[in-house]
């Protein structure tokens, strides 16, 4: 038997720095979902005393703030500036409206129940992929798509004897998150 050939030390340099960048993405994704589960039971909290669109402004003048202290963008003035004002706007406003619906559902929903219906989102991606832009899925995609909703229907259980109005707005969030995307 013979044994397998050494790897060159360069390798071993290349996979230490690639196990470190995807331990720092590991890092980064585990403290945003932290970040958008504090936001979400915050936003379960204030909601029940004030209104979703108060608090919806909040959050969204709260990141300005923080992100304009991390990025210093008063520095950079071109870091202002877009090519195409109105699809900014469009997207800016489609993000609004999405946070501020998944407001209005965790104020009657649970927050499992809510992102339950949020994991809806790959169902009507792969619903509008086709039609608007031309990229259809294939049937081996289709059923994946089909059993990952299926079990969003197994959370939400949905039925007409315990509607709530939360659901509706959990999924006009989902419907105008396809505007943010």
């Amino acid at each position: 038997m013979s044994t397998p050939p050494s790897r060159p030390s360069i390798d071993a340099a290349v996979s230490a720095t690639d196990r470190a960048r995807r331990l720092k993405g590991i890092g980064f994704f585990c403290l945003a979902l932290v970040a958008f589960t504090i936001l979400d039971t915050s936003a379960k909290w204030l909601t029940r005393d004030l209104p979703a669109l108060q608090v919806t402004y909040v959050r969204y003048l709260t990141a300005f703030i923080l992100a304009a202290l991390v990025f210093h963008p008063f520095r950079a003035p071109d870091a202002w500036r877009t090519r195409r004002p109105l699809i900014q706007l469009i997207r800016g406003l489609g993000l609004f409206g999405s946070t501020f619906c998944n407001f209005m559902a965790l104020k009657t929903l649970q927050l499992a129940e809510t992102m339950s219906l949020i994991f809806a989102t790959p169902f009507v991606i792969a619903l509008l992929a086709g039609p608007i832009l031309g990229e259809w899925i294939g049937p081996r995609r289709w059923v994946a798509v089909l059993v990952g909703f299926m079990g969003v229907l197994v959370v939400t259980q949905p039925g007409f004897a315990t509607f709530n109005p939360g659901v509706v707005f959990s999924l006009c969030g989902v419907l105008d998150r396809k505007s943010v995307v």
